[in-house]
């Protein structure tokens, strides 16, 4: 009889994972998100509202989204799409209560606005678009954070450069960043995020003023990859400011290192000092627009409930065929000898 209890237990351990701690790290996508000044701030209107006769509930959207217009070392690039946008109406089956009903909203962004995803193609020809990313830099990808908050405050300086020595001694104390990660960096800059003109650092001269990637940095994590004998290298890199630039550049060298070598950028990140050094996994949701430079994108972190090593998650698609392995074959291990000494 204890046998089956064992077994029971077994059962019910295999069938029940262990569910993660989860770190959201998109700001809410409303007028309050972090953006920058020089884009079209984000503006939702409320069209229509109202019941239904018939039961069933609308949504209605009219998308909008502004140009965005950059220039490379050789040509000037500006995408205008508009969308339009019609869901699925159904009926609202089984509802009980007041509620029948329809709305209807539009509302108008950048698609550089709030947390959002850069496309490689933002800053360099012939790379990958919003929509051309491949799933698999961007669903549960291992993460890594590099804090460099405390360089920034004792440099004084607003547009700090971070240089490629911070990233250096970094690797020197937690190891050789994982391929096929996506590395954040901590500026500290989003504790700022609250007031738009602190954030952006905005002066009289409509100059954005933040700390941000060198050139050399940012080259130095584009070929991270090629450097160490690792076939995909550092996927994205991710930081708490608007830029990946510093707020005063004119030639966004750090997107054109990074970009030209399909590693896509993300920017307004919120909580990135809620995250462990090493050890979690992330998944990226931009809206896929066709075409897009960027888009806004909800980003989640995945921590396990202890994160004392780096060493339990290093590569996602490693990490999570393992951990849907992992009860089974404890299961087959214990289960496999006690069914044999219950049939003896």
């Amino acid at each position: 009889m204890m046998a089956l209890h064992v077994l029971a237990l077994l059962v019910v351990m295999a069938a029940s994972p262990v569910v993660p701690r989860l770190v959201e790290l998109s700001y809410t996508y409303n007028v309050d998100a972090p953006t920058s000044p020089k884009l079209r701030p984000f503006s939702m209107t409320v069209l229509k509202k109202g019941t239904n006769d018939l039961g069933i509930w609308l949504v209605h959207l009219l998308l909008l989204y502004d140009a965005y217009t950059y220039v490379s070392s050789e040509h000037l690039y500006t995408f205008t799409p508009t969308h339009h946008v019609t869901l699925l109406s159904l009926p609202c089956r089984g509802c009980r209560g007041a509620v029948t009903g329809w709305s209807s909203t539009s509302f108008c962004t950048s698609e550089h606005s709030g947390t959002h995803v850069d496309a490689p193609v933002h800053f360099a020809r012939d790379t990958w678009p919003i929509n051309e990313i491949p799933l698999e830099r961007l669903w549960r990808v291992p993460g890594v954070v590099i804090d460099v908050s405390q360089a920034i405050s004792e440099a004084n300086e607003t547009n700090f450069a971070i240089p490629v020595s911070e990233l250096e001694a970094w690797e020197s104390r937690h190891g050789v960043i994982p391929d096929g990660a996506l590395v954040f960096i901590r500026t500290g800059w989003g504790a700022k995020s609250h007031d738009l003109a602190e954030y952006s650092g905005i002066d009289n001269q409509r100059r954005n003023n933040f700390p941000g990637l060198s050139k050399e940095a940012a080259t130095w994590l584009a070929t991270h990859g090629a450097r160490h004998g690792h076939p995909t290298g550092v996927v994205g890199v991710g930081v708490d400011t608007i830029s990946v630039d510093v707020g005063n550049s004119t030639h966004y060298e750090a997107h054109q290192a990074m970009y030209s070598r399909n590693v896509y950028g993300m920017e307004n990140l919120a909580n990135l000092d809620q995250l462990p050094t090493t050890n979690f996994l992330v998944t990226v949701m931009p809206m896929r627009i066709g075409g897009g430079s960027g888009a806004p994108a909800r980003i989640i972190a995945e921590l396990p409930e202890k994160h004392t090593g780096a060493s339990h998650l290093i590569q996602a698609s490693e990490g999570t065929r393992m951990n849907a392995e992992l009860p089974f074959l404890l299961m087959a291990a214990v289960v496999g000898p006690l069914l044999r000494h219950l049939r003896d």
